[in-house]
């Protein structure tokens, strides 16, 4: 294992302080324990400082529904706010993006309830006005491609446009596409085209080459400068095994869940399936992730595997091509296990901060749902 300090790329440095985990005491309107919510700073021309959470799911089969409860949270306060603008209809696991405005949020797609026996996918957009607290539903004309939007549970990730200072272009890999019955077992039940937002041209697919990942959800990621490139890790899957006739009750087996590691460049738009070194990460998906651009990899938390929850820390150095299991500090609490809780990163000048809301012990049968916030304190140097 290593430990995350020091300033060299490609990976931390085996010296120093190692990561470590802190409960997070919450002030104000602290949101219901939920899972499947969406999360995601607004778009601001100064640091970001406010994170929005909408949405999600309470309770588990045949007990659950989804919500649209809206919240803002202040970082530097830890305090929550409960938004009372009439919001958007209820949905879980719905794309949440700053801006595409100054000081708004939006949320895009989403689901409704799994097992109803219908479709039930929003292939729209909203967004919020942060100085008029309100909602507006954007347009037809602006949207873009409505099957570009219709998904949820994807992996969403911001990348800075070259040359043109402030401006960003969001990407959208994989998904759930339908809440059918045997949902994994459709054509359009899991997603692996990608779809680009910008302000100009709306939710837009785009054709990829090469070899592409197996339709997956519930996927982790980042973005790498250096090589301008989407790291996408792991996910749920069709199993390779299985086929349109699969039964219900074996959707949920070791071949389910990934570990495979890709690479989209985004200059060629080319698919590349990574080999990488040592050890790997066990398959899970709903896994929590961010990229330390300074050491040059992808840094992921915990998940759902076959075998049950995980709480492990993970980097992969681009440059090494390796995969190394991360230890925490001595003394560290360790957040409960989870899947579906909200994740967000905020970067100071010493370390990346991963936060971690809400959730639940396990995706089906009995469940406990959190309501708590937890801090992973990742140094820089």
């Amino acid at each position: 294992m290593l430990t995350a300090c020091g300033s060299e790329k490609p990976s931390p440095p085996r010296c120093c302080e190692s990561p470590r985990w802190e409960a997070v005491e919450q002030h104000g309107d602290v949101p219901p324990a939920l899972w499947e919510a969406s999360a995601s700073f607004s778009r601001t021309s100064g640091d970001p400082a406010v994170v929005y959470r909408f949405g999600g799911q309470s309770g588990n089969f045949p007990d659950d529904y989804t919500v649209n409860d809206f919240h803002a949270f202040d970082v530097a306060t830890a305090t929550w706010r409960k938004l009372t603008s009439p919001p958007p209809a209820a949905r879980a696991e719905a794309l949440m993006i700053p801006g595409p405005c100054d000081d708004c949020v939006s949320i895009a797609g989403g689901r409704g309830r799994f097992r109803t026996g219908s479709d039930l996918m929003f292939p729209e957009m909203w967004t919020y006005h942060v100085q008029s607290q309100q909602w507006e539903q954007v347009s037809s004309e602006n949207l873009g491609d409505p099957f570009a939007v219709r998904r949820s549970s994807a992996l969403v990730v911001e990348v800075p446009r070259a040359g043109q200072s402030g401006k960003k272009t969001r990407y959208a890999f994989g998904g759930v596409g339908n809440t059918l019955p045997r949902f994994a077992t459709t054509s359009t039940g899991l997603r692996n085209d990608v779809a680009v937002h910008d302000e100009d041209t709306g939710w837009q697919p785009v054709t990829t080459t090469g070899e592409k990942p197996a339709p997956r959800a519930w996927v982790a990621g980042g973005y790498d400068p250096d090589s301008h490139s989407l790291i996408v890790f792991g996910g749920y899957r069709l199993g390779a095994d299985q086929g349109p006739d699969t039964p219900a009750g074996e959707l949920f087996g070791p071949t389910n869940y990934e570990n495979d590691l890709w690479s989209l460049s985004l200059e060629t738009l080319t698919w590349t399936r990574l080999q990488p070194a040592g050890p790997l990460p066990a398959p899970r998906d709903n896994a929590v992730s961010f990229f330390d651009t300074l050491h040059g990899g992808l840094v992921v938390f915990g998940g759902q595997r076959f075998d049950g929850l995980s709480s492990d820390l993970w980097f992969y150095s681009v440059k090494d091509n390796r995969w190394t299991e991360v230890a925490f500090a001595s003394g560290s609490p360790i957040p409960p296990a989870r899947v579906g809780g909200i994740s967000f990163v905020r970067e100071t000048p010493t370390a990346y901060e991963l936060y971690l809301n809400g959730g639940a012990s396990s995706d089906g049968g009995a469940s406990e749902f959190y309501d708590d916030l937890w801090k992973l304190i990742w140094l820089k140097r």
